[in-house]
């Protein structure tokens, strides 16, 4: 099983490897920019959103977080997103807004990082990477993934107007689509689950060292 995955997911890979490539650069681009702009932000901007950080930085280690009511938040927040490319995914003109949803989690991250280096410099780096990195792992790739199989689709859907396709090719492309999709909603969930229950701790950590 686990070879005929690893053949299946090689042989998509060698057919879409251009939309992989344009899906990171533009996530990439967005980390950039949301660094840039990080960055960019006025000394007034920068002394209100300090303000924000250090709220948060005292809060955190002296009131405790509803670990069930941050696990609903993420999980919501990162399942509107994957909805949100699927759904884009099944039109023609949601293809650029595919785009610009891939950009702004790459413009979100990016800003994140840049200013608690600008802030913190090397304790704020390394506290970007305690409560960035943990559930991170699993969203990036998720959304990169999902843009990617968005896009894909998109296109299927431009040929099937060019050129004809049977009713039961497009049924179970749909269907492989939409299982994929799912798949990738659940690995937000699990996400979800890691930033409500276990970035919290090594956000407490680095914290009490942060402040």
């Amino acid at each position: 099983m686990r070879i005929w995955l690893k053949q299946v997911l090689a042989e998509y890979l060698r057919h879409r490897w251009l939309v992989v490539l344009f899906v990171i650069l533009f996530f990439c681009i967005g980390i950039f920019f949301g660094a840039t702009a990080a960055r960019a932000i006025s000394v007034d901007q920068a002394d209100h959103l300090a303000g924000y950080l250090n709220t948060f930085l005292d809060k955190v280690t002296t009131t405790p977080v509803s670990e069930q009511m941050y696990f609903r938040h993420s999980v919501m927040t990162n399942l509107y997103i994957m909805l949100g490319i699927y759904a884009l995914g099944l039109t023609v003109v949601g293809i650029p807004l595919v785009l610009v949803a891939v950009f702004s989690r790459g413009f979100i991250l990016g800003f994140t990082i840049g200013f608690l280096v600008r802030e913190k410099a090397v304790k704020g780096l390394v506290f970007a990477f305690v409560s960035v990195l943990p559930h991170n792992i699993l969203v990036i790739p998720a959304i990169i993934a999902g843009g990617v199989i968005s896009l894909s689709y998109s296109a299927a859907i431009i040929k099937r107007k060019l050129f004809a396709y049977n009713s039961s090719t497009e049924v179970g492309r749909f269907g492989l689509y939409t299982a994929v999709m799912s798949l990738l909603c659940l690995a937000t969930a699990v996400a979800g689950f890691i930033e409500a229950y276990v970035t919290p701790v090594f956000i407490k950590t680095a914290a009490t060292w942060l402040r």
